[in-house]
């Protein structure tokens, strides 16, 4: 299961979504794809789940998805945002947390 960090807040916006870090005074911005995919492991998806969620959202390929996923995946730990130890393929119990529905599909990312 994938979990933020206990010192990171996440904050839906009209474009995405933004990532505080609050001990660091860093943040950190999501694409409406970065968001979808951390919505979806954040309420207990796996990967494939996740995939799913993209693939449905707009025109791209499974492969192209999961390549998307592992990247953003590795740029949020190598961040500091997400916990390290974090499996995504792993079970959880969570409760899905609401969202909007992405609009377009564009490669997952993470700005600073």
């Amino acid at each position: 299961m994938v979990t933020l960090r206990s010192d990171v807040v996440r904050a839906p916006t009209e474009y995405g979504a933004v990532l505080l870090h609050l001990d660091k005074g860093q943040y950190w911005t999501l694409n409406p794809s970065g968001d979808l995919v951390l919505r979806v492991l954040l309420s207990g998806g796996d990967t494939a789940a996740a995939v799913a969620e993209l693939c449905s959202a707009g025109e791209v390929e499974p492969d192209t998805a999961r390549r998307d996923i592992d990247g953003l995946l590795a740029q949020l730990t190598d961040v500091g945002l997400i916990d390290p130890d974090a499996d995504p393929d792993a079970d959880a119990d969570a409760d899905p947390e609401a969202g909007p529905r992405a609009r377009s599909v564009r490669e997952p990312e993470v700005r600073r």
